[in-house]
């Protein structure tokens, strides 16, 4: 049913730690409801009364739906009760999932906000793989390919980098390095034993826009064969000969998000590892 009255929906998260959880289940419930104006509110951090009664007013100031993330319940309550005075709806996304892992293992959640922020040996994974994937960006060989995961292998403007990124803060050190028609590879590509190297392509379209619009943010001339569609089809096919040859994976990421196409690589990762007999966890997207 269409909307009759675009009115602003008002939304605020509130959480005691980053806010990170709330945002990314907003993301991914509001995307559905593309016919209302949301309008979102963070108010992260909020570990006292005093906090609360601020993050209020400016609730009473954009009346709207509240989600939260508590690790102290005192606070979700009170939190509870000022929204009951307005008769705004409180929802806690993660309540339903806590209820439900009690329920089943008998056990109570152990309180401890930003958890998942925690400074362990996995955080210190995360640093160490996000160091080594921005020193060996865009063909910048700093230290032993060997030691990476991920060698990403594409033509320009495939999002090498910001997959790369996306990667390493999920622990995954990432190495990649570009397709430039003329220039070789470089040879120690070839010699690597340990990582999964893959081929990133897109269509000569797509690659085409990108680069146009890379040319015009850049104020530089689009005369060149950078952005020549038969001059990309060209280097596409090249780069696709030399992927098949050496028995790589190819991901096409014409249609798709640096989420989904991580998600693919973090996929053909495991897979590999079974195929190997191997053990290792990695961190699901």
């Amino acid at each position: 049913m269409a909307v009759k009255n675009r009115l602003s929906h008002n939304i605020h998260m509130v959480s005691d730690s980053t806010g990170e959880t709330l945002t990314t289940i907003a993301k991914a419930v509001l995307v559905q409801y593309k016919d209302l104006p949301f309008k979102q509110f963070m108010h992260s951090l909020v570990r006292n009364k005093r906090q609360i009664d601020t993050v209020f007013e400016s609730i009473k100031q954009d009346p709207g739906i509240v989600l939260c993330t508590f690790s102290n319940s005192k606070l979700k309550n009170d939190l509870q009760i000022l929204c009951d005075s307005l008769s705004i709806p409180l929802i806690d996304p993660l309540e339903i999932v806590h209820k439900s892992l009690s329920n089943i293992y008998k056990i109570k959640a152990d309180t401890i906000i930003g958890g998942q922020h925690e400074l362990n040996t996995e955080y210190f994974e995360r640093i160490d793989a996000m160091n080594y994937t921005l020193a060996n960006d865009d063909g910048a060989i700093s230290e032993d390919l060997n030691i990476a995961d991920i060698i990403l292998v594409g033509v320009s403007r495939t999002s090498k980098t910001p997959t790369s990124i996306y990667l390493a803060n999920r622990g995954i050190k990432t190495a990649n390095i570009p397709f430039i028609d003329g220039i070789a590879l470089p040879n120690e590509l070839y010699n690597v034993t340990t990582p999964l190297i893959i081929g990133l392509i897109a269509t000569p379209e797509r690659i085409v826009q990108i680069r146009k619009n890379r040319l015009m943010a850049l104020n530089e001339s689009g005369d060149t064969n950078y952005i020549d569609k038969r001059s990309v089809s060209d280097e596409i096919i090249k780069a696709k000969k030399i992927f098949g040859k050496n028995n790589w994976p190819v991901i096409d990421v014409t249609r798709r998000s640096i989420e989904e196409t991580a998600a693919e690589i973090m996929s053909l990762l495991r897979q590999r590892k079974l195929n190997h007999n191997e053990n290792e966890n990695y961190p699901s997207i």
